[in-house]
């Protein structure tokens, strides 16, 4: 199957959807000549209908007046890249001869041991035919091979004297951190890159699909199909289906050496959950400290296999913390890291 035409398809995919309410047409009500009924004036010699807003002809036949309600707008969607087709950049081939477009070069950090994987830039354009929709662009960037787990939050967590986060007795260590909400990701991003000057942060949402597809245009990364034992959901067929989150690394990579894209935790981004798109950009990454949506990638350990699909996206506030989400981080690439000219910066939106 070309193109992720799963996009908005099961049970829960409702909250993609425009929500729209289709209009209620007149309904017709059959007024009662009564005498209780008349003596609580909802029928009589004037006829007047059980519904204040609806009135009564000669026939006893109530006819609704109540305006008709409008469809409310659609819900903003980012362009569907399962429908395109990804144009690598020149820049994208990794330099000194490191890897290749199949094998991205990693990079790890010291404090904590985290390993980031190189993702390619490139822009992903509209089939022939398909109209004139402008491309989608995307600079490279070094994307965490793994959800940050709890071995990496907790030392975090005590250098700065916070509150650990709960892990609802399924164990700490390499299971990915939950209850953190966009604020615990960002502060753990601006202390990682203290010691080195990294910088790091949350990925934009369509950074991560990018990512997650890693040039697959097929719902999920390995197919069509969910398949068993392939990711941790509810349906997956996995040990941890339903039940819990499972250690980061249990299942097979992507094609760039990503693991967990696709179930285990839904993974906070930087995206605000509705942008104007007028000025909307793949990667404006929106900082500002406020409660706003912020979208989430990726189904959890406890949704179904239809919001494990590359395209699935939802929202939460940015301060809600639940056992459901997690993140893992960008690294921003600098000059040194590639080829002249090619090292452009993500625009980040600050208060």
């Amino acid at each position: 199957m070309i193109g992720d035409t799963h996009r908005d398809s099961g049970a829960l995919a409702h909250r993609e959807r425009s929500r729209a309410t289709t209009p209620k047409a007149p309904s017709l009500v059959r007024c009662s000549h009564s005498p209780w009924i008349a003596l609580l004036g909802l029928c009589g010699s004037a006829v007047v209908a059980a519904d204040p807003e609806e009135t009564c002809g000669a026939d006893l036949t109530c006819e609704a007046t109540r305006p008709a309600l409008t469809a409310r707008p659609p819900i903003w969607q980012p362009p569907d890249l399962g429908a395109r087709v990804f144009r690598p950049q020149a820049e994208a081939v990794p330099m000194s001869g490191q890897g290749s477009m199949s094998t991205p070069p990693t990079w790890q950090e010291s404090t904590t041991g985290m390993r980031f994987v190189r993702i390619p830039g490139g822009c992903y354009e509209s089939p022939e035919g398909a109209g004139a929709e402008p491309p989608v662009c995307l600079q490279p960037f070094d994307l965490g091979v793994y959800e940050v787990t709890f071995d990496d939050y907790d030392r975090f967590a005590r250098e700065t004297a916070r509150e650990l986060p709960d892990d609802m007795g399924w164990g700490r260590g390499q299971r990915p951190v939950i209850n953190v909400n966009v604020y615990d990701a960002t502060n753990f991003a601006r202390w990682l890159g203290r010691p080195s000057g990294q910088r790091f942060r949350l990925p934009t949402e369509m950074e991560w699909e990018h990512a997650a597809r890693a040039g697959a245009r097929t719902p999920y990364p390995w197919g069509d199909e969910v398949g068993t034992n392939r990711a941790n959901c509810d349906g997956c067929g996995s040990p941890w289906d339903g039940v819990s989150t499972a250690p980061v690394g249990s299942f097979a990579p992507n094609a760039w050496g990503l693991y967990d894209m696709a179930g285990n935790v839904a993974e906070w981004t930087c995206s605000i959950r509705a942008p104007n798109p007028e000025t909307w950009s793949a990667q404006v990454c929106d900082g500002r400290y406020d409660s706003r949506r912020r979208v989430l990638r990726n189904g959890a350990w406890s949704d179904s296999p239809s919001r494990l699909i590359a395209g699935w996206r939802d929202w939460n506030a940015a301060v809600r913390r639940t056992e459901e989400m997690g993140f893992r981080l960008v690294r921003e690439l600098g000059p040194g890291d590639l080829a002249a000219g090619s090292g452009v910066e993500p625009k980040v939106t600050r208060r």
